[in-house]
């Protein structure tokens, strides 16, 4: 089980880092959030006004949000630590674990997805952050339909790993060439918006296997500006290609509007003698071509593709920064205020070109943006490619080994067949980090930590039941009741204007 936790302090220390900093720990309080004030006020109104409209949420929607609100409150369970030295006790919250935006939980997995990736995955080799962003239709359409978001992701890497084996090749590398890339789909961007993009950390170069067996990475040259350019025009014209190929533009469970909308993205006709036929189009002398934005950025049509960022091959700390960074929580608590008149104000990481520094929603609205940053469940959000894709070959022989574990041994032809299963690979490490570990890896911050004594707190005890957690509570002087959730209330007088008729959600 999971705890929710907060350190004191937000500095971020280096993994490598050990030691006592001196700060201590201290339970995350959710319900002195203003998001989670902003839920327990509103989630009911919000509901029940959707269901006044005829429409419904999703099951795994409100089980987020269910379990959002149960997030970190001791009434609904906790741990039980116990110091044996002088005897003192502490308890700590459990979780809810979710991929939504709770900030807590987002930002576990944020660490433990970096630190997992730097000891565990990618190798000791320089790396480049390639960022794709595609137009805002093909977004909505990539949001509903998780196999589409895998295609557009298979071309991507695709595209960029053709542009690496070419440049090997000119190089004068010679035999079989493998890539490797890390990929993390983040769903929003600054303004909560509904933005499905790819963070991919591609090897700055290639693996290649010669005809003795051995295996050795070659780094290759920084990408032009124009080769940056090229690339997001091979991946527009693919992209595009394959959605003109696809057939069906109706999806089993969508409404009329989301049939119209998806066969508007792709460019068919959705009802008539002509449904699912593409637009009849006239097509000019010259296809569409990349614009150069900036220093390795370029775009064509909605697609923008930057790869400025690189790390080199000893700058470990700075490669776990980068890859918390792509597995950000779409939501910080110091973003978000809330004003005198009950209205949010979420304060964007950088102005916009026209000068906007912070987005005003009544609460209603900003939970109306929450919704959709939600994943689907069973959806993946982190995929591996190349030599680094679970049943690759190679990837035993690629990914850091611990010092104990680590074998010399010779890379074989039959190597290459290796279907990847974990259980066969001797000295397979364990992915899961311990959540105290992980807290003061990323935070210099011991939750076990005794902070009478400073010895070592150990479990005794989750306790779960209600009674067993009230009366624990009590005695403690700890609130034993969770935050109750305000009921719905009615629209406000100004939405019963008789004059006022809103649209149902489905017209």
């Amino acid at each position: 089980m999971e705890v929710a936790e907060r350190p004191v302090s937000r500095a971020i220390a280096p993994s490598a880092a050990g030691g006592s900093s001196g700060t201590s720990y201290q339970r995350h309080c959710p319900e002195e959030t203003t998001l989670y004030q902003t839920l327990r006020e509103h989630w009911r109104t919000f509901v029940s006004d959707l269901e006044e409209e005829g429409a419904h949420l999703p099951r795994f929607v409100t089980e987020e949000v269910d379990a959002f609100l149960r997030c970190g409150i001791l009434a609904h369970g906790f741990l039980r630590v116990f110091c044996d030295d002088c005897r003192q006790a502490r308890v700590l919250a459990f979780s809810c674990k979710r991929r939504g935006f709770c900030p807590s939980c987002f930002g576990r997995r944020m660490s433990e997805r970096g630190a997992h990736l730097v000891d565990n995955v990618l190798p000791w080799v320089p790396i480049r952050q390639w960022v794709l962003t595609v137009p805002h239709g093909l977004r909505f359409a990539m949001a509903h339909d998780p196999a589409l978001t895998r295609v557009v992701h298979k071309i991507f890497v695709r595209s960029v790993s053709q542009w690496l084996r070419r440049r090997a090749r000119r190089q004068g590398i010679a035999g079989t060439l493998k890539t490797g890339a890390v990929t993390v789909i983040q769903r929003f961007d600054s303004a909560l918006g509904l933005n499905i993009h790819f963070h991919t950390l591609f090897f700055d170069g290639l693996y290649a296997l010669d005809h003795r067996g051995s295996l050795q990475f070659h780094p290759t040259a920084a990408p032009t500006n124009q080769e940056v350019a090229s690339v997001a025009e091979r991946i527009f014209r693919k992209v595009h290609r394959m959605l003109e190929d696809k057939g069906d533009v109706h999806q089993e469970g969508d409404s009329v509007l989301q049939a119209l909308s998806t066969a508007s993205i792709q460019r068919r006709v959705a009802i008539g003698p002509r449904r699912g036929f593409p637009l009849r189009r006239l097509i000019g002398d010259r296809p569409p071509a990349a614009r150069v934005l900036g220093r390795r950025c370029a775009e064509v049509e909605g697609f923008n593709l930057h790869a400025n960022t690189r790390v080199a091959a000893n700058e470990r700390a700075r490669l776990e920064n980068l890859c918390r960074y792509v597995a950000r929580p779409p939501l910080s608590d110091q973003r978000l205020e809330k004003g005198p008149d009950g209205n949010l104000t979420l304060r964007l990481k950088r102005p916009w070109s026209d000068g906007t520094t912070c987005l005003i929603f009544s609460p209603t609205e900003f939970i109306e943006k929450l919704i959709p940053l939600i994943p689907r469940p069973r959806c993946h959000l982190t995929l591996y490619s190349g030599v680094l894709a679970p049943a690759a070959g190679w990837r035993e022989f690629v990914v850091p080994e611990p010092a104990e574990n680590k074998q010399k041994r010779p890379l074989t032809a039959s190597s290459e067949h290796n279907d990847g299963n974990p259980a066969r690979i001797e000295g397979h490490r364990r992915r899961w980090i311990p959540w105290a570990d992980l807290l003061h890896r990323v935070f210099l911050v011991d939750a076990l930590d005794c902070p009478r004594c400073h010895g070592r707190m150990r479990v005794v005890a989750a306790v779960m039941e209600a009674g067993a957690v009230r009366r624990i509570l009590e005695h403690l002087r700890l609130p034993s009741s969770a935050p109750p959730l305000a009921p719905a209330r009615a629209p406000p007088s100004e939405r019963c204007d008789p004059d006022q008729h809103p649209l149902p959600l489905d017209s």
